[in-house]
């Protein structure tokens, strides 16, 4: 018990800072035998609660007397010199004053020690949310506390903006990248800062501010990889700015460059990968490189060559997972490859394995978010897989089936975008929701009611298009509610109204297909336009196009399975 005792009162800071200026040996000594006696605390077994008192009396009384007298200070000094010059009132307010000082000092040490203490046990708790046995918010919660009580330490702050945007907390991310960037002490340190700046920017839709910081971050990283190619660090680090950049190029709709930057990014961890074969996170970096890769592929109309990519994925990852069971980040990976397999076999025209796919990934997503209901990132997963799974059983005619799907996402998203109305993606998210509960009330010929949904869609459409009119992503989505909506109303026998629809829809597809004639999926919306426009025009003009250009991406090998119906139609209607 006297072990416990003098341990924690040596571990005070205020007791710490007297026995450093304390001038007597028998301090010192009491130092000495403290340091011994810490030993003991592994196995010292507790004492009655009476004894645990009357010991602490007796030690608090022996480091009350050693403690430092104010008037031993020189400003002490000088104060009581004052009170004996009879200023008496001006010493005792100087002598006030050192000891708010002395405590606010002392209170700071506290603070910090206190930090540091609850700093271990933070990253413990999320070690353990890791491990799904605790919650996002709950280790929130233990961060902010250590922020609040040590706020300059870089590492924490980057933690809770991690934490913050896992929990969909834009406002949150947003302090903490500004708090990381103040506090960063070295170059990696600011390049974590801008990298963590940049994606709460992407996250708000300013994809132009979160490429500027995604660019400034990688080219610090550049440098220290320059200063020091021997550290294989710098690699991993590169490969995540490299990420980032092509996240955003693929929503401003530059494909060949957010190929570069993914392959970049590959090239770096396979090199890892090859360097260190059993390091299971590089493992799982290679994973996330290789998805986004696939999704380009796929997206450039090679749906062949972006399935290859992710068996290969699929078998690392469960290789991973037989090895720790227990790893939640392989399982969320292994939800994704599930999701981008079914991706790649839809767009071959398989929608029985794309669905087995794709239930895979929700079986796994609907544990984890069960899980941590407060990690919106696993929420927004779980969202994605309900409506894959919903867009496969449309297409087969299961419209009950798909119809919950697409609900349970809607009441997920919607969730979402009012818990963060200014979370960009959340918003985004809703609008794909609507356009779902619109095509289905437009399959029950319940057309006002699905005109209603479908122009919810629009107006966030129309607002975040008109935010970032370099956003690619979201004109196309702008674009796809153009011709819903036009195909409602042509149901409605609104033929006018259809026209004006089909006709924004059209303009859109045309300027994306002028800024990259390689997109397949941009060339599929155009010819959808065109079919769209025949149907409520009879022109042959629009036919005789939409047969060009079905032609020519028959010939380039991007007209998917589904689509060859669409050649057909239009040899019929464009032939004289």
């Amino acid at each position: 018990m006297r072990a416990e005792v003098a341990a924690a009162l040596y571990a005070a800071s205020a007791t710490q800072a007297a026995a450093a200026r304390a001038a007597n040996a028998q301090i010192r000594q009491h130092e000495a035998e403290i340091q011994a006696l810490q030993a003991e605390l592994r196995t010292a077994e507790s004492s009655r609660a009476e004894d645990m008192a009357r010991i602490y009396g007796e030690e608090i009384a022996v480091f009350r007397d050693a403690v430092e007298d104010i008037a031993s200070t020189p400003e002490g000094a000088a104060a009581l010199a004052r009170f004996n010059a009879g200023d008496e009132i001006g010493a005792l307010e100087v002598l006030d004053d050192l000891r708010a000082a002395r405590d606010a000092a002392r209170q700071r040490r506290a603070d910090i020690e206190s930090a540091a203490e609850g700093r271990r046990i933070a990253t413990l708790a999320l070690e353990a949310r890791n491990r799904g046995k605790l919650t996002t918010s709950e280790v929130i919660a233990r961060f902010e506390e250590v922020t609040e009580l040590d706020p300059n330490v870089f590492g924490d702050w980057v933690e809770l903006g991690w934490l913050y945007g896992d929990a969909g907390n834009l406002s949150g991310a947003l302090h903490a990248a500004e708090s990381a960037a103040e506090t960063a002490v070295s170059p990696r340190d600011r390049s974590i800062a801008l990298q963590a700046h940049g994606d709460v920017l992407r996250a708000q839709g300013d994809l132009p501010g979160a490429l500027e910081r995604y660019r400034a971050s990688l080219a610090i990283k550049e440098e220290l990889a320059k200063e020091d190619p021997d550290k294989l660090g710098w690699l991993g680090d590169l490969a995540i700015s490299h990420n980032r950049i092509g996240r955003v190029l693929v929503s401003q709709g530059d494909l060949p460059g957010a190929l570069d930057s993914y392959r970049a990014s590959l090239r770096m961890r396979e090199r890892l990968v090859r360097l260190d074969p059993d390091n299971a996170t590089r493992q799982r970096g290679l994973v996330i490189s290789q998805g986004r890769v696939g999704d380009v592929l796929l997206t450039q109309g090679d749906p062949s060559g972006a399935l290859k990519i992710h068996r290969a994925s699929f078998e690392i990852l469960e290789r991973l997972i037989a090895t720790d069971p227990g790893n939640i980040d392989a399982l969320r990976d292994l939800s994704f490859v599930h999701v981008r397999t079914g991706d790649g076999l839809r767009a071959q025209g398989n929608l029985t394995e794309a669905l087995e796919s794709y239930r895979a990934s929700l079986e796994i997503r609907e544990r984890l978010a069960a899980m941590d209901p407060s990690n919106t990132d696993w929420q927004r997963d779980l969202e994605v897989s309900h409506e894959r799974a919903g867009l496969v059983l449309e297409t087969r005619g299961d419209l009950s089936s798909a119809l919950e799907h697409f609900q349970a996402s809607l009441e997920i998203r919607e969730r979402l975008a009012a818990a963060e109305p200014g979370n960009a993606e959340f918003q985004w998210d809703l609008s794909l929701s609507y356009d779902r509960m619109g095509d289905m009330l437009g399959w029950q010929e319940d057309f006002t009611g699905a005109l209603e949904r479908l122009q919810a869609s629009l107006e966030i459409k129309d607002r975040l298009a008109a935010s970032d009119p370099g956003n690619a992503e979201w004109q196309r989505d702008l674009s796809v509610t153009h011709g819903r909506i036009g195909m409602v109303l042509f149901a409605m026998e609104d033929a006018t109204g259809a026209f004006d629809h089909f006709t924004a829809s059209l303009e859109i597809s045309k300027r994306l297909v002028e800024m990259d004639p390689a997109n397949a999926a941009w060339q599929r919306d155009l010819l959808v336009s065109y079919w769209q426009l025949h149907q409520v025009t009879d022109e042959k003009e629009y036919a005789r196009l939409g047969l060009d250009l079905a032609l020519r991406m028959q010939l380039d090998g991007i007209l998917q399975s589904r689509d060859q119906r669409l050649i057909r139609y239009f040899e019929r209607r464009a032939s004289p």
